[in-house]
């Protein structure tokens, strides 16, 4: 599902499917339940859309009732609910200089526009229509009577698409266009159903940030579907519809029904005879699905193995497992074997061991390969898990475009459901002995080509390239929404630097970023000559940094700091996005720097280091406005590091570098844990989210803070086209590893 919603499972991600067994039991299950009355009312199954995913959540703000967005993170925003007025906070927008005239033009994010469409769409009925409105909230759960009062349900979030298209390259109908991939007639606004969000517990102090039921084990993302009053929400989209912004239509859960042959409408939908007959040739060509023969080769020197679909998966040894950990890959580029980490469920395995035929000990880094034949009993060696992870995914492809032939939307302008990325089931779908506990998608082709299927509504259409995420998951048009990067190619952001420590200038840059890529990626170096130290003496380690690093940002989920093995920042970012580190062919890579001082030329030449199929953005435009302290000065590691050595006076200009609260905590990650209570705090007045939650001294003392002068350095601005030049020098001559 993307977005707010999460990761949305393959039928092979669903925890009751323990084995390959249970994969046919699933697909052998979905003709009769093509029969149930729930699929026949449009109750229990819908059409997955391609295009922007939001959480729409109700909230009591401001004196009013009123919905906001919630893209299920721990940010504060979220927690509290995105209103109308909060959208440029919450997505940052890019500012662009003109590399000619130098003038900046500020750009603002993609979501803000379309979050402000919705949100105004929601709202307004609230206001207008209110008590239709209200009913139909207090029947979907997101109003409870409390008290004699209406409290609206923190949990519960309404999952929406918002499809504008953006691109009209079809072929052969101009009128057609896409916002991603699939080609679609119009505008519009698609409810998805209701969804709740887990509870989300901050790592570094055990606090609750976010209230709803415990993930199970193997529960990925915010949240997930939960079962509804589907009649409810028809109502509620029958009311806002008036409201929608111009030229959208707005449906409710685009339901499917059962198409006579593949791709093609029953005309008469009561011809209950001919819905049967459709039945019933699903089922067999379920059956023949299931005969395909797929050949796998286990060893380098002897014939491949033969088994169909069926046989692969009711073999007794094929047990489902975690994605994690990863196994690693062996891939020859240009004539150099690299080695990656990747999921054993990642396409790549597929397509070398399926399509490709190659040998899985020739793929696959496995020292229990010992004589060159992969071990195929159960054991579940690296080896055993991509053979298992590439017939998971050949089922998922074969068995899914067998059941999307065979399922047409209620939307008629739409087209087959094979043109589409894929279809979506509710929860509760029985299977053998078992009932599906999540909602689940099949996509057929879509798990292993994003290219996948036809482009609704022509078949003709041409396949617009997209990349997947790792495990699969479709990229919306969402938080990877920057100008400079295209929708639907991950972006991860790499910010090196020594930090000595790390403050509120670097968090605030990391949170820039992590509003523009996927990913971010802190990288700590570790000094090896020159240490930076307080003023009593004490060095900052990098151990000491990693620590109030996870003070300043706890509350970015996709954020990771990890410690590098370099001196240099710029060594330590260079290996990461070079030959031998983790980015994938596809990735788009930011290389974090400030706008000030031309801080952005320090990565000139970096073009050089940048494994082959990886693109860097420009680092001259994905490089990004730095925060100045309250006092208007630029923040400094030096003056931060003066700060402490006279805490106990300092906490006002403490907080300014390390966030209200977080003091105590600071003190005590570095050793200068003090005796009496810090006077300046006012610990009661909320930290950072990610903040100390011990206990604080709570006292109205006010106190002037000092600044200890100190001789301002002459070279603090530094030329750093002459330090490029010089290390690159190093690395061609092989000094620098």
């Amino acid at each position: 599902m993307g977005g707010a919603g999460g990761h949305m499972r393959h039928p092979h991600d669903l925890n009751e499917v323990e084995s390959g067994k249970d994969v046919i039991a699933l697909f052998r299950a979905i003709p009769a339940y093509l029969k149930s009355k729930e699929f026949k009312a449009g109750q229990s199954s819908s059409l997955k859309l391609d295009g922007s995913n939001n959480g729409l959540r109700l909230a009591y703000r401001d004196g009013r009732y009123q919905f906001t967005i919630d893209r299920g993170t721990k940010m504060d925003l979220d927690i509290q609910g995105v209103s109308a007025d909060q959208l440029e906070d919450r997505f940052v927008g890019k500012t662009v200089v003109d590399p000619e005239t130098g003038e900046e033009t500020k750009r603002p994010h993609g979501m803000v526009a379309s979050s402000l469409l919705l949100l105004n769409m929601m709202n307004e009925p609230l206001v207008e229509r209110r008590d239709e409105m209200f009913e139909a909230l207090k029947e979907l759960g997101f109003l409870v009577e409390k008290d004699n009062r209406l409290i609206p349900d923190p949990t519960k979030y309404i999952s929406i698409e918002y499809v504008e298209r953006t691109t009209f390259d079809h072929p052969t109908d101009p009128n057609l266009g896409r916002a991603n991939v699939i080609y679609y007639p119009y505008d519009f606004i698609a409810f998805h159903g209701v969804s709740e969000f887990f509870e989300m517990i901050l790592k570094k102090t055990g606090a609750v940030v976010r209230q709803g039921p415990q993930p199970g084990p193997e529960d990925s993302g915010p949240g997930k579907p939960i079962p509804y009053n589907r009649a409810a929400l028809d109502r509620l989209v029958e009311i806002v519809t008036p409201y929608a912004p111009e030229g959208f239509k707005v449906f409710a859960p685009i339901s499917l029904k059962v198409a006579a042959a593949a791709g093609e409408d029953i005309t008469d939908e009561g011809d209950e005879a001919a819905v049967n007959e459709a039945i019933k040739q699903l089922s067999a060509n379920i059956e023949q699905a299931l005969n395909t023969n797929i050949s796998i080769r286990t060893s380098s020197t002897l014939p491949p193995t033969t088994k169909t679909l069926e046989g692969w998966l009711a073999d007794p040894a094929f047990k489902n497992f975690n994605y994690k950990p990863d196994i690693k890959i062996k891939q020859i580029v240009n004539d150099e074997v690299r080695i990656r980490k990747v999921s054993p469920f990642h396409k790549d395995i597929h397509v070398a061991l399926i399509k490709d035929q190659k040998s899985v000990s020739e793929l696959v880094v496995d020292t229990e390969i010992g004589t060159d034949e992969c071990d195929l009993s159960g054991k579940m060696y690296d080896c055993e898990k991509a053979v298992y992870g590439a017939i998971f995914l050949e089922a998922a492809r074969i068995l899914g475009n067998t059941v999307k032939e065979s399922l047409i939307p209620m939307v008629e302008e739409f087209g087959p459901a094979v043109s589409h990325e894929g279809i979506v089931i509710d929860a509760g779908m029985p299977f053998g002995k078992k009932k599906t506990g999540h909602a689940f998608k099949i996509t057929g082709e879509f798990i292993v080509d994003a290219r996948g299927g036809a482009y609704a509504p022509s078949a003709e259409a041409a396949p617009a390239l997209r990349e997947e995420e790792e495990e699969f998951e479709i990229v919306d048009q969402d938080e990877s929404n920057p100008p400079m990067a295209k929708v639907g190619l991950k972006t991860i952001a790499v910010v090196p630097g020594a930090f000595k420590p790390p403050h509120q200038g670097h968090a605030d840059m990391v949170r820039k970023y992590a509003s523009m890529a996927d990913e971010v990626i802190v990288l700590i170096s570790k000094p090896l000559k020159k240490g930076r130290y307080l003023p009593n003496g004490k060095e900052i380690t990098s151990t000491d940094s990693l620590k109030i690093w996870n003070l300043l940002i706890g509350d970015l989920p996709n954020v990771s700091v990890e410690i590098a093995s370099h001196a240099s920042p710029l060594t330590a970012a260079y290996e990461y996005i070079g030959e031998d580190g983790p980015l994938e062919p596809g990735t788009k890579v930011i290389l974090g720097c400030s706008e000030k001082g031309c801080d952005w030329k320090r990565w000139t030449g970096a073009e050089k280091y940048v494994k082959e199929g990886v693109e860097l953005v420009s680092p001259r435009e994905s490089a990004v406005e730095p925060t100045m302290r309250a006092s208007g000065e630029p923040y400094s590691a030096t003056d931060f590091r003066e700060l402490l050595g006279d805490a106990q006076n300092n906490v006002v200009e403490l907080e300014d570098f390390i966030g209200k609260g977080n003091v105590p905590a600071l003190l005590d990650i570095l050793g200068l844990g003090v005796e009496e209570p810090l006077e300046e705090m006012s610990a009661m007045g909320g930290g950072a989210v990610g903040g100390y939650s011990g206990p604080l001294a709570s006292t109205s003392v006010e106190r002037t803070p000092t600044k200890k002068k100190r001789k301002k350095k002459k070279n603090e601005n530094i030329d750093m086209s002459l330090v490029n030049e010089v290390f690159e020098l190093l690395i061609e001559r092989g000094n620098i590893l």
